[in-house]
């Protein structure tokens, strides 16, 4: 006898119990949409391989389980979160393709101060460590410090994000990175910052010497997608591409230009691309010290003409105090200043004094 394999019946299987086995084939054929991959015996059959769009059953009368649940996808909105049970017990919810994001209503505008000393770091996706900058978790913004010890190839896949905004800024180390449409792998640099547009296919193919960045993601309740089917770099050269009105930037830190900070001469920053790339949706800058400015001199009030939905500062070198409802806050390396709701009146603060070697990246996200 010939036992060529049937490819459905080689995948992993999802094992049912079916009491009234007549019933459950029934529930799962004609109002599930399940193909018979497989039934036995013939005359009163007890065992059946079915399968729907990659997902194998096995429906087994004499099986003893407690009933399953089932999530199917469904493009039709009037189905969308309904559900139905089987004859068996089994459980039915109709879900989106796509995973919905949360939306978080608007927060009380606050101010805080993230101090590396008191980081909780944890492990993340492809052995990456996380350290959230943001305590509230009602946030509708994540920011993240990421590290990546030693050098090697990263454990990643292709991917790509459900986001509305993201960058990603090198704050040590280096990286070698692919994106879709980019050409060959590049290598990402302290000081470099990307822009990852929403749903641009990208991968960490390597890292190097302990790389850490710091990585600011609208919506925080975001979904990342595994594309098993493109590899990267692909044949298409797209580097111009509209990704949901915005377009992939890698802005070289070497190649920045820096100009006068307002209102102040031993201040000096550098403005990246992102604001236009990204169809006015945040902006990321760095600001740095050419003089030491003593704390007993004019404070500079930082964040007092607009009214972001997101700001943040991070301290990239050096160090400086800030005051903040009349209070002095001395920040130093990887300590961070916070506004995860916006800033309004009651999150103003004042730059007071800081090194020679101050140096703090900014990043801003715009209300839509």
């Amino acid at each position: 006898m010939d036992h060529q394999p049937i490819t459905s019946l080689k995948s992993v299987r999802l094992a049912v119990a079916a009491p009234d086995f007549q019933a459950g084939l029934s529930f799962f054929v004609e109002e599930l949409g399940f193909e018979v991959a497989m039934i036995a015996p013939a005359e009163d059959p007890t065992y059946a391989v079915l399968t729907l769009e990659g997902m194998t059953i096995a429906l087994d009368k004499n099986r003893i389980s407690e009933p399953v649940t089932l999530e199917i996808p469904s493009e039709g909105k009037e189905i969308i979160g309904t559900s139905k049970q089987g004859p068996n017990g089994t459980k039915v919810h109709y879900v989106s393709y796509v995973r919905e994001v949360s939306k978080n209503t608007k927060q009380i505008p606050v101010l805080n101060v993230a101090q590396v000393e008191k980081a909780n770091w944890v492990t993340g996706r492809a052995g990456m460590s996380y350290r959230s900058l943001i305590d509230d978790q009602k946030s509708h913004i994540t920011a993240s410090h990421i590290k990546i010890e030693g050098s090697g190839q990263v454990p990643d896949w292709v991917h790509f994000h459900d986001v509305e905004f993201q960058v990603i800024y090198c704050l040590r180390g280096s990286a070698k990175l692919v994106y879709e449409g980019q050409g060959e792998p590049f290598i990402f640099s302290e000081g470099d910052c990307v822009l990852q547009p929403p749903h641009i296919r990208h991968r960490v193919l390597e890292s190097y010497d302990d790389l850490e960045v710091i990585e600011v993601t609208s919506p925080s309740d975001h979904a990342t997608y595994a594309d098993r089917v493109m590899e990267l770099p692909n044949r298409s050269y797209t580097p111009e591409k509209d990704f949901s009105g915005q377009r992939f930037t890698f802005s070289k830190h070497s190649e920045s230009k820096w100009e006068k900070y307002p209102g102040n001469e031993n201040l000096v920053t550098q403005k990246t691309s992102i604001l236009k790339t990204s169809g006015g949706v945040g902006w990321v800058n760095e600001i740095r010290a050419i003089a030491f400015q003593e704390t007993n001199e004019e404070p500079i009030l930082v964040n007092h003409d607009f009214e972001p939905d997101f700001f943040l500062w991070f301290v990239v070198e050096g160090s400086a105090t800030i005051i903040y409802e009349g209070r002095k806050i001395n920040i130093g390396v990887d300590d961070a200043i916070i506004c995860p709701n916006g800033c309004r009146q009651e999150t103003e603060f004042y730059l007071a004094g800081f090194q020679e070697d101050f140096r703090v990246l900014e990043v801003g996200i715009n209300p839509h």
